[in-house]
């Protein structure tokens, strides 16, 4: 099968990416909210969401979270998680590019490279005219995303994990081709997942992930609502972001 975050790939994604550190990630986010906030964020939206990993962090830790995403096999992920914490929490399915609640928010999040997913300029803008729409004048917009020259300087290349999760092995071949003129990588991944020597699951998915690169990203916020306040290393935001690294965030403030 092949798609883009499809039930059978919704269904592994988070033994795929168990070794990721959400909570590192969320005590980074909690750090850029002291660090650029006004100290009244309390109420986040989590644009493109996921299986919710980052909500329920964020919930636990006292934040009410609205996640967003435009995949309901993912969502089906998120909304079984449980957590122990005073925030609340809720998850609804949507468009980044269009979706219009109608509660104001103190803080946008797009987690996991969410504006990669946004190839061309009108689904760039579109996207960033959601986050501003849902902004109270001083909330802040963070988003990470792939570095445009940390990905000139180190091109893709083919990728192998092997993950041991929930008592079986997950294989995940990863090949990106560079399509420069069109600022982005074309991704075929497949995952292998196998129980002994049976295969229980087997998929194929090509995603196509655009990279930014800080002059351009700079010019779309100022000329929709933002005031850009940093370009950092993520998820170690004590570092500028750089050309040695593809992972990186910006913050923003809604004016």
């Amino acid at each position: 099968m092949t798609g883009v975050f499809d039930e059978i790939y919704a269904s592994l994604y988070d033994k795929l990416y168990a070794d990721k550190n959400d909570a590192a990630e969320c005590d980074a986010l909690v750090n850029l909210f002291v660090q650029y906030g006004d100290n009244r964020i309390a109420r986040i939206l989590d644009l493109g969401c996921g299986t919710g990993r980052h909500a329920v962090e964020l919930a636990a830790r006292g934040y009410d979270v609205v996640g967003v995403d435009l995949s309901e096999a993912m969502l089906d992920h998120a909304r079984r998680r449980t957590y122990k914490g005073n925030g609340t929490l809720e998850f609804a399915q949507g468009d980044i590019r269009t979706h219009r609640p109608s509660v104001a928010f103190d803080a946008v999040l797009m987690n996991f490279n969410v504006l990669g997913y946004m190839h061309g300029n009108d689904d760039f803008i579109a996207a960033l005219k959601t986050a501003r729409a849902h902004l109270r004048p001083g909330g802040l917009f963070i988003a990470d995303f792939w570095f445009g020259p940390a990905v000139v300087a180190d091109p893709p290349r083919e990728r192998l994990r092997e993950i041991t999760a929930g008592g079986s092995r997950l294989l995940r071949f990863s090949s990106g081709i560079h399509e420069p003129e069109l600022q982005r990588i074309r991704v075929s991944i497949r995952v292998i997942e196998l129980q002994g020597d049976r295969v229980r699951a087997d998929t194929e998915e090509t995603h196509l992930v655009r990279y930014f690169f800080p002059l351009e990203f700079d010019l779309a916020l100022r000329t929709n609502g933002f005031r850009v306040s940093a370009f950092t290393g993520y998820p170690n935001i004590s570092e500028p972001a750089s050309a040695q690294d593809w992972l990186a965030a910006v913050v923003a403030i809604a004016v």
